[in-house]
């Protein structure tokens, strides 16, 4: 699987509805200074998204 489908996978799978992982996408993430996850993605940076997601997961809010 590529990084664009990881990263769609781990967005979807919080969700829970791929319409909803779609939008995520393009939103800005005040943590990676207003970049949003595709930019991220696109910046070979899919790790850091994925683990940005793991931490909401977990409890914590970055």
């Amino acid at each position: 699987m590529d990084q664009d489908m990881l990263v769609i996978a781990a967005v979807e799978s919080i969700s829970g509805d791929r319409a909803k992982a779609v939008w995520w996408l393009s939103q800005p993430l005040a943590t990676f200074g207003g970049k949003t996850a595709l930019e991220l993605n696109a910046e070979g940076r899919a790790n850091d998204v994925i683990r940005y997601l793991q931490s909401f997961e977990s409890g914590y809010v970055g």
